[in-house]
């Protein structure tokens, strides 16, 4: 009983991502009409950025959010619950790891 109350805590930042993904493709051509939108320097600018910004933090908290949630279910399975700290500093990890890669990519399409 226990192992599924890790699994659903483990699976909690993955499906977060996953959501977050979503929401800025969908959201990725309301130019100053939402409230959830990737936040930049350069997302402010104009409306091809905005959408730019979106875009990518779309495809890339997606595609993180997929990876980790299958990274996260075989970690457990073999592992058990004694990875549970692993897991979730991995996926802490992750997240900062994809964020500032966004941040990134971001920067080296739209200016210096």
């Amino acid at each position: 009983m226990n192992f599924w109350i890790y699994l659903l805590i483990a699976e909690a930042i993955p499906l977060i991502l996953f959501v977050l993904g979503g929401l800025y493709e969908s959201n990725s051509t309301k130019y100053k009409e939402n409230k959830i939108s990737y936040k930049s320097i350069y997302a402010d600018k104009d409306k091809t950025s905005f959408e730019y910004c979106n875009k990518v933090a779309a495809k890339l908290f997606g595609a993180t959010g997929t990876l980790l949630f299958i990274v996260n279910a075989i970690s457990l399975f073999l592992f058990g619950e004694g990875a549970i700290t692993f897991v979730l500093l991995f996926s802490l990890f992750m997240v900062v790891l994809t964020k500032m890669m966004i941040d990134r990519l971001i920067k080296k399409k739209m200016g210096k």
